[in-house]
């Protein structure tokens, strides 16, 4: 039993020495790759030996800001050199999807939506996987052709070894495509021959203008188009608490719930084909630069195909993705500053006139005069200048404080998954114009209130927290229409400054008449009153004949007309 217990301790510290020599061959091999790559701004990663795990390369939770290097699962070499040649290989694939592709969170996001078009959310990480990484290897083979080579023949070998000889068509389409894209042998036979068919597809689809990296999204349609039926194959969702069968192995999911099971020897070549890798997700306190990336992916992309590519590549970080969205949309349609002019502080010379007997003495200009005529006439030949007030400057002006009053009643129509404008009706409209206003005066740290109302008034208080304004603005209620006067004239009385108003409606409201005297009332109390009537084509000037010099109204016959216009209201009263 004690010799037992003393070998077992023996083999341990035997083992602990050699994980701790592999440890410093690796840290060598990835310092090496860091000067190839100009050192970008990677950590040097988590080395562990996970003997549970298969993959080569992964973010631990536990470790979110750096990569974690698994060198459990590294075949057996013969001299130091060898090893690190091989870790040298694998961490110029690893960096080059932080520094080639995906890159960051929007390019993934694009990659992701574009996968998607094809495949179900839950396998788009796949294509993209698959995508980058016989772009990364194709651009390695020709820098550094006999090392990519000799690495991928010696992973072949440890992947078959390590299964018995058997390999699943999916790690086989990827070792025939190598040898294809390369124009090389990795496997001894022709057991990977069967999967040329496919493999033809894929890489004349990314090997045609190979250095177009705008053409990225277009391939990864088409590649996924092509690696659909192999994909469905290969990988199945299934529920929580479901055993795997022999071979194979199972993770998280990259969408809502559950878990997809694939063949084991998948993770030895290209690590976790769901996870989604980028250089944002190995950044810290880079939230704002997410919501950024976020907006701008937003622009571009219908509602029905963003959360999910957003979600996966990391960029959506705030709780509410139509929030996200229609900020995205309404992003830099305004760009105000505010500026009041001022009376300039001097005099300054128009033009000559006569000087006549009378005016003060030092107004006589000798020289005007000798130039005008060598006899000096008092009255007639004489000359003065004439001055006035020098040019005003522009100074800044404090900000009004800006309420949005919203109408979302049942005429305001509102789909906003549809993929045109025209389809997402014009409440959809008439939000990126909400949005657009409330954001400008977020970045110019203004206060800002919501009333939402149909049959009844949905207030965001005075606030600068602009998601509880934005909470209100999403909150469509699809009733009658009646403008809350009541709420818009508390609203005014708790504000801290004079306040701009935009009503935005159909001019479908039902107490127009009543509401009237209140609106005057406001707009003689020093507030600036805009009220934009969607699908009118005049403004009754006899019924709004009292307040037409006091307050403003546009009439929308074109609801594409309303986002404009709203911006010209803004530069108006802020400039």
């Amino acid at each position: 039993m004690v010799v037992s217990q003393k070998k077992h301790t023996k083999k341990k510290k035997e083992l602990a020495q050699s994980e701790e020599k592999i440890t410093e061959l690796a840290k060598i091999a990835w310092a090496k790759t860091l000067k190839e790559f100009y050192y970008p701004p990677l950590n040097e990663p988590n080395f562990v030996f996970d003997y549970t795990q298969k993959e080569g390369f992964y973010i631990d939770p536990d470790h979110k800001w750096q990569i974690t290097m698994n060198l459990a699962n590294t075949p057996l070499f013969r001299d130091d050199n060898e090893y690190i040649d091989y870790f040298h290989s694998i961490s110029l694939h690893e960096v080059s999807h932080y520094q080639i592709i995906p890159y960051d969170g929007i390019i993934n996001a694009k990659l992701l939506k574009a996968a998607m078009k094809r495949v179900n959310q839950n396998f788009a990480p796949i294509v993209v996987n698959v995508f980058g990484d016989l772009v990364i290897d194709f651009k390695l083979f020709k820098k550094y052709p006999d090392l990519m080579l000799w690495e991928a023949k010696k992973t072949y070998e440890f992947i078959m070894s390590s299964n018995k000889n058997q390999l699943s068509r999916f790690t086989k389409f990827l070792f025939r495509a190598y040898e294809k894209m390369w124009d090389v042998e990795i496997s001894p036979d022709n057991s990977l021959n069967e999967m040329d068919t496919l493999v033809n597809k894929v890489i004349n689809v990314i090997l045609k203008d190979f250095e177009d990296e705008t053409k990225w999204e277009e391939k990864v349609s088409k590649v996924a188009y092509h690696l659909r039926g192999l994909i469905n194959d290969t990988f199945t969702l299934i529920g929580p608490g479901v055993r795997c069968d022999k071979g194979k192995t199972k993770r998280k999911a990259p969408g809502k719930g559950g878990s997809i099971e694939f063949p084991e020897d998948i993770l030895e070549l290209m690590d976790n084909p769901l996870e989604n890798k980028n250089s944002d997700k190995l950044k810290r306190d880079n939230e704002d630069e997410l919501r950024q990336k976020a907006e701008e992916f937003a622009k571009e992309t219908p509602y029905s195909e963003f959360g999910a590519p957003a979600g996966q590549a990391g960029i959506l970080i705030d709780g509410n993705p139509l929030a996200t969205w229609y900020r995205g949309l309404a992003k830099n349609l305004i760009e105000i500053r505010i500026f009041e002019e001022k009376l300039g502080g001097g005099q300054v010379p128009i033009c000559p006139e006569v000087w006549k007997i009378g005016d003060p003495i030092e107004e006589l200009d000798v020289v005007q005069s000798l130039l005008n005529s060598p006899v000096i006439i008092p009255n007639i030949t004489t000359r003065k200048w004439v001055f006035k007030e020098g040019p005003g400057h522009l100074e800044e002006k404090q900000i009004p404080d800006l309420l949005i009053v919203l109408d979302s009643s049942g005429s305001m129509g509102w789909n906003y998954t549809a993929n045109t404008n025209k389809g997402r009706g014009e409440y959809h409209t008439a939000l990126v114009a909400s949005f657009a206003a409330l954001h400008f005066a977020v970045t110019k740290g203004v206060k800002f209130s919501v009333i939402n109302f149909s049959n009844r008034a949905d207030i965001c208080q005075w606030t600068n927290d602009y998601q509880k304004a934005e909470g209100t603005l999403l909150r469509y209620q699809g009733g009658g229409t009646v403008l809350p006067t009541k709420a818009l004239i508390a609203q005014c009385d708790k504000a801290e400054k004079k306040v701009l108003i935009f009503i935005i409606t159909d001019f479908g409201i039902y107490n127009w008449g009543g509401a009237k005297k209140n609106m005057n009332n406001l707009a003689n109390n020093g507030h600036n009153i805009v009220g934009f009537f969607i699908g009118a084509s005049t403004i009754p000037k006899n019924r709004f004949k009292d307040m037409l010099d006091k307050v403003t109204f546009y009439p929308i016959k074109n609801i594409k007309d309303l986002i404009n216009l709203v911006i010209e209201e803004v530069k108006k009263y802020y400039l």
